[in-house]
């Protein structure tokens, strides 16, 4: 009897604890402190084990080891992709703490994920939410008070770079992180319809609780923009407006005055939304702001995203239609694609704006002027905007790529990313277009761990070229050529040429001895009139290269046959 007891009591301890942790999980919040790392898995895990509606995935790893989860709720128990697919269900991503120091997503999602499971909220129907609870791990056990300066609670935060110290919000195509490789495999297998990634934001002050990023609408597919534009930011503006929380496009402004206008956001790649938008998805990023109250900003949240589900209950055939419109085209019709925008500053459009009036004050530390707001004086006016990009290089797509095998990091991130890939069977010789980088600036400083390239030039040839079995033929028929295309042409912004993966074409292998070399640079002059006028032209206007052995020297070896053809050659073909 008395053994019996004991394990009556265990259970009814269980319960209770698991109840108690529960409770605090949601409630928290309320009182200016943020769940906790821990507490957070916990809800997750207890309200997986009772509720069938719900399953609890445990994948991949973090940089601390920790693994990620992914929390999906399910109102009607399907949780297979292709299914929910075939049957007209709408997917909604959200990510949560990629920056642990902005923990209000964490904490909306728990409120909504245990008001879903206690109706004290209706589930959308044929929508299935897919959470990740947190997925800056390593950051978010990094806790300190300091952290996020000026930020209106709550008190303690985690920190923003992970375990290596990165930005993982600048991480989506590079990958350095294990939490993004396995993002990429989570998101590339789950396909979201709509997908939103939390924030806070600093920055001006102005009476919003909440700005939003909407993927810049230039450089989405048109079919995803017109539903974008013409329906789902209209309804999700008046529904917040109505429930008191009234958004702004996101404030792209830095010390200055938002009264004045501002530019719209493009975010590349790197970046959750611009990652997402390779996949003809719906991306939103929620920034809520730093000065408003803690509580205040995971109500907003909270609400946000309670109707960002009703919207794809709405208009979830809508997004699914507009989204397989663009999957067609971009695989089997679309041929020129852009790789690279810049701001269109002719195109000023005008967005009524709720601000509070700049003014500035001499600086208690420096003496100098500071900008500051008065809250006590707020406005509303129109103000310009400008939120107009257009393509600065487009390029035609191939018939398929073909990367070398030995670029192991690039086939890695590939094939994370799903992308449809058939390995050579046979050694071949094969006729393709290639790029020779012939220019290109890099970063005098590191930028999440790397020398970031830009402003690439390129200079196209054709040439057969030695492949082997098992390089990787990609063909350009499928659904995801934006993310083949914006990762494999060298130029464009987020290329995996721009974060260094392919450094090594960039360094000459092949030398000379000059005293050897000189009897046959005379030779090769001899033997090439046009290229001896062109030597002695450069020299004429070069008194540098005049007094330079070496660099005369140089200048013809680069321009003969003993020059290595590798060399600045991107070893990516292109097929045609």
């Amino acid at each position: 009897m008395k053994i019996r007891i004991f394990y009556l009591l265990l259970f009814i301890t269980g319960v209770m604890t698991r109840e108690t942790v529960a409770q605090i999980a949601w409630a928290k919040y309320k009182t200016g402190v943020s769940v906790t790392y821990d507490e957070a898995i916990r809800f997750y895990e207890e309200t997986a084990a009772k509720e069938k509606r719900s399953k609890l995935y445990t994948i991949g790893q973090s940089d601390n080891g920790r693994p990620l989860h992914l929390f999906v709720l399910s109102p009607d128990t399907i949780f297979d992709r292709e299914e929910l697919r075939k049957k007209g269900y709408t997917v909604l991503f959200i990510n949560n703490g990629i920056h642990p120091g902005e923990p209000d997503g964490i904490n909306a999602c728990i409120k909504l994920v245990h008001d879903y499971f206690s109706d004290s909220l209706p589930l959308p129907e044929k929508v299935v939410l897919a959470i990740i609870p947190v997925y800056n791990i390593d950051g978010m056990l990094n806790t300190s008070t300091f952290f996020r300066s000026g930020q209106n609670g709550p008190r303690e935060v985690g920190f923003r770079g992970n375990y290596r110290n990165l930005d993982l919000n600048r991480d989506f195509i590079k990958c350095d992180s294990e939490n993004a490789k396995t993002f990429n495999k989570i998101y590339t297998e789950w396909d979201p319809d709509v997908f939103v990634d939390t924030h806070v934001t600093d920055g001006a002050d102005y009476q919003y609780v909440m700005t939003l990023i909407d993927s810049q609408k230039d450089k989405l597919h048109p079919a995803i923009t017109k539903v974008m534009q013409r329906t789902i930011l209209p309804y999700l503006n008046i529904a917040m407006n109505n429930a008191g929380f009234p958004m702004s496009p996101y404030v792209n402004v830095w010390g200055e005055d938002p009264s004045k206008g501002m530019q719209g956001f493009l975010e590349t790649p790197r970046f959750a939304s611009g990652y997402s938008a390779l996949y003809n998805a719906f991306p939103f990023v929620t920034e809520t702001h730093m000065l408003k109250p803690f509580p205040l900003r995971v109500d907003c949240t909270y609400q946000f995203l309670q109707l960002i589900g009703i919207a794809c209950q709405l208009y979830g055939t809508t997004l699914q239609e507009a989204r397989e419109k663009a999957r067609t085209i971009v695989a089997n019709e679309q041929q020129e694609f852009p790789i690279t925008w810049e701001h269109d500053s002719s195109k000023t459009d005008s967005l009524f704006f709720l601000g509070y009036q700049a003014e500035k004050k001499p600086s208690k530390v420096t003496g100098m002027e500071i900008l500051g707001f008065e809250t006590r004086n707020a406005y509303g006016q129109y103000i310009p905007y400008k939120n107009t990009y257009r393509s600065a290089i487009t390029v035609k797509k191939p018939v398929a790529y073909l990367v070398p095998q030995a670029w192991k990091e690039v086939i890695e991130r590939l094939k994370l990313n799903h992308i449809q890939m058939q390995p050579l069977q046979n050694d071949s010789l094969i006729r393709a277009e290639v790029y020779y980088i012939r220019d290109y600036k890099t970063s005098k400083t590191p930028y999440e761990g790397h020398y970031l390239h830009s402003q690439v030039q390129t200079e196209k040839d054709t040439q057969f070229i030695r492949c082997f079995k098992g390089d990787y033929l990609i063909y350009c028929n499928q659904p995801a050529n934006r993310y083949i295309i914006e990762t494999l042409e060298p130029q464009a912004t987020d290329a995996f040429f721009a974060w260094g993966f392919f450094d090594a074409i960039l360094q000459q292998k092949e030398w000379f001895s000059d005293y050897l070399f000189d009897e046959t640079a005379s030779k090769i002059l001899e033997a090439n009139p046009d290229m001896k006028t062109a030597f002695e032209k450069k020299k004429k206007e070069d008194p540098a290269f005049a007094q330079n052995a070496w660099a005369m020297y140089s200048w013809i070896f680069e321009r003969s046959n003993w020059h290595e053809p590798t060399h600045n050659r991107y070893p990516v073909l292109r097929l045609f």
